[in-house]
């Protein structure tokens, strides 16, 4: 049987891992007693190594890891791949993450389907409600499964199986220069201690996918961290899956599901639109503006280039009204000629999306002076 641990992984944060632990013994475990690891690195206080020995686990073995020197979020998360030695799949699981009662029920049935799978490389308990990239509310296409594909790794709550770890823990050793691509997310570029982008930049590259669930079944509480300089509840934290659900219906292959590529972009339009993926930059979140300089293009901009067809925003989510071929004048499809684009990235999609109140959030979320900053690079730059 697949064996399955929960591994906590915790730094100084006493209060946040109190509210993960009793998250999870709230959880369904059916008759399994799955171990809980209570993974610490090194702070300056043993405060944190206190309360994990005293901790008492309900459901199964309790270990504690303690390591005596402090390694940093990124080498902290790759060590755990140690556990594998003995056990199956993994469920990572920072201090700052709560899980939903039924995340247990979800691990065991896609940890169990996708083992070994060529195509999915990991699983997330975390459902994006917000496009990291461009700080936007994201609605994925709905089909008949509980979950959909993307190639996009997750920190927020995930489960690594040991057959796939492996694979990728060996292209990381060999990938460790992460330089600036046209074929990466800007954003994640920038990420100067992140683990997490090396994931990600795995997926992309080998076109591998992380499974999501419809419904989150992890949330994130935005707590004050090393890498979280202040508290960000509101940008974080997501509808989670509540109740017992005993089934979570999950596609056999990428193909028989909806997939999104690490820009957010749902690789369906490819075929409604009759283009190879290796011709066609799909935009619709405008973060890409056609880097690899690809013969077609898929955007909101209205650019100098020749008009192939264009579509309305008339549904969501956006990719809807291309996928339903709704014909309009808001939705572009360019003939480039492989020439450069020469207009700016078109990120706030706000007044399609949202009403008056979700741009003063997103404004929120964005930084007022960041805002008031990049619009004015924006109009300049017209």
């Amino acid at each position: 049987m697949n064996k399955i641990a929960i591994v906590a992984v915790t730094y100084n944060r006493t209060d946040s891992l109190k509210r993960l632990l009793s998250s999870l013994e709230k959880a369904y475990y059916a008759d399994e007693r799955p171990t809980l690891i209570i993974s610490i690195d090194k702070s300056k206080t043993d405060v944190v190594e206190q309360f994990a020995d005293d901790y008492f686990w309900p459901h199964g073995e309790k270990i504690v890891r303690k390591h005596e020197q402090n390694l940093g979020l990124r080498n902290h998360m790759m060590s755990l791949g140690e556990w594998f030695e003995r056990y199956g799949t993994l469920v990572i699981l920072e201090d700052d993450i709560v899980v939903s009662p039924c995340f247990y029920t979800y691990v065991r049935q896609a940890s169990d389907k996708y083992m070994g799978n060529e195509e999915v490389c990991g699983i997330s308990l975390y459902s994006f409600s917000r496009n990291y990239q461009t700080r936007l509310p994201f609605t994925p296409l709905s089909s008949e499964y509980d979950g959909f594909f993307m190639n996009c790794a997750m920190s927020w709550g995930e489960v690594w199986m040991k057959p796939q770890w492996q694979e990728f823990y060996k292209w990381y050793l060999e990938h460790q220069e992460f330089l600036v691509e046209p074929h990466l997310p800007e954003l994640i570029c920038r990420w100067e201690k992140s683990w997490l982008k090396y994931h990600t930049k795995y997926c992309i590259e080998t076109n591998k996918y992380f499974l999501f669930p419809y419904i989150s079944l992890s949330s994130n509480s935005g707590d004050v961290g090393v890498h979280m300089g202040t508290g960000n509840s509101w940008g974080f934290q997501v509808p989670m899956q509540y109740g017992e659900k005993n089934f979570f219906h999950l596609p056999d292959t990428a193909s028989d599901a909806v997939c999104y590529d690490g820009f957010f972009e749902n690789k369906a339009l490819y075929h409604s639109l009759g283009l190879n993926e290796e011709d066609c930059c799909i935009d619709l979140c405008g973060t890409q503006c056609n880097r690899l300089k690809k013969r077609y293009w898929l955007t909101l901009v209205k650019a100098d280039f020749p008009l192939v067809k264009s579509f309305a925003l008339a549904s969501r989510p956006i990719e809807s009204s291309v996928i339903n071929g709704e014909y309009g004048n808001e939705i572009f499809l360019y003939d480039t000629g492989n020439r450069k684009c020469k207009y700016p990235i078109a990120k706030l999609l706000v007044l399609y999306l949202y009403n008056i109140e979700e741009i003063s959030m997103f404004v929120h979320q964005y930084g007022w002076k960041s805002f008031i900053k990049d619009a004015i690079k924006l109009l300049i730059r017209r």
